[in-house]
């Protein structure tokens, strides 16, 4: 294979969903590269939107945020909390294991050290 020692112009043409190339000499003629003139362009897939990912990135990184401050004030909080109820933390976590599942829960109670202090709170307030 030869080299072309002559001086030449190499010309792109780069949109979206496309990109265009082209070889000439100084005075604008096409060049041949192997046999073939020395123009051609390539198609690509159409660029998407990153707002599905962003989205989920967002949602990722908010839940994460919400996790570190609820450590943060469980943090703050234990040692008050636990001088009034040592196993309160314990329980909040675990709220949110069924009650049927008896394997998985350790205590009977959610908000209350017992069940009839849980049910007694729920009957006044069933909303909550």
């Amino acid at each position: 294979m030869s080299q072309k020692k002559d001086d030449y112009i190499l010309g792109f043409d780069i949109g979206t969903n496309s990109c265009g190339w082209a070889a000439a000499d100084k005075k604008n003629n096409l060049l041949k590269l192997r046999g073939k003139t020395a123009i051609g362009s390539h198609l690509f897939e159409e660029g998407h939107s990153a707002a599905d990912r962003r989205g989920f990135r967002t949602t990722r990184r908010r839940l994460k945020r919400r996790k570190w401050r609820l450590g943060l004030l469980e943090e703050i909080f234990a040692e008050p909390m636990a001088e009034v109820d040592p196993s309160f933390f314990v329980r909040l976590h675990q709220s949110w294991v069924s009650p049927l599942d008896k394997d998985r829960k350790k205590y009977a109670a959610i908000v209350f050290p017992t069940a009839k202090e849980d049910a007694k709170f729920y009957q006044k307030y069933p909303t909550i």
